[in-house]
């Protein structure tokens, strides 16, 4: 089976193109998977956020991103988290906003911090999942 994929991936790109992207994966800081295969373990990262503060703690900006974006993220890399995953989105961070916490300043300070290990980028996930559920119309 894998012979065969490989073989259909070679009918469509030239093996030069492929080793280019074969090297890029290498290359990479970090390569996430999302999808059927790989959500339930992204999920199951962010599931591992014990809300200790840590990140909020050692951000520059007093940030409490990481640990709403573990929460976000956890749910909506699940199909059970998918129903309510807009309306979750958006009061999980009008919450943040309310409670006066900085927005994430990219210093990655949190991610240091956390005894978790939780990764900046369930940041970006969750910032997708914001701008996606504000920009559906509403009733939809």
């Amino acid at each position: 089976a894998n012979t065969k994929t490989l073989q259909s991936t070679l009918d469509v790109l030239s093996e030069t193109d492929l080793q280019k992207a074969v090297d890029r994966l290498y290359d990479a800081r970090s390569i996430q998977f999302y999808g059927v295969g790989g959500s339930g373990s992204v999920a199951m990262d962010a599931a591992q956020c014990i809300g200790c503060g840590a990140c909020v703690a050692a951000c520059p900006n007093g940030s409490a991103m990481l640990f709403v974006a573990a929460k976000v993220s956890h749910l909506a890399h699940l199909p059970q988290g998918r129903v309510e995953a807009n309306r979750r989105v958006l009061n999980m961070v009008a919450q943040m906003d309310r409670g006066g916490f900085g927005n994430c300043s990219n210093h990655y300070e949190c991610e240091a911090a956390c005894p978790k290990a939780i990764s900046v980028e369930h940041i970006a996930k969750m910032n997708r999942e914001h701008l996606r559920a504000a920009l559906k119309p509403a009733g939809s």
